[in-house]
């Protein structure tokens, strides 16, 4: 009996997990168990920017855009501002 895409892409899945283990999931966020904070900060830090780098503009510089005023204009600040 040979089995479907559907099912063959979900026991990859099943076996990923079990080699990998949750901490090295390439597909979701590594859950915070209250120890390592340093090392689950950078990994968080890397997931999201690299799922979307705007989402992580977000959480660094709020909701609104940062603004400075040069020469009695106000203009964006630079992302290294």
């Amino acid at each position: 009996m040979e089995a479907t895409s559907q099912e063959v892409c979900f026991m990859a899945l099943e076996q990923n997990s079990t080699i990998l283990g949750e901490e090295h999931s390439t597909m979701r966020p590594l859950l915070f168990n209250g120890t390592n904070y340093s090392y689950w900060r950078t990994r968080m830090k890397l997931f999201i920017q690299a799922n979307d780098y705007e989402v992580w503009r977000k959480i660094t510089n709020g909701s609104s855009i940062p603004m400075k005023r040069v020469e009695g204009v106000i203009v964006q600040k630079e992302e290294s501002e």
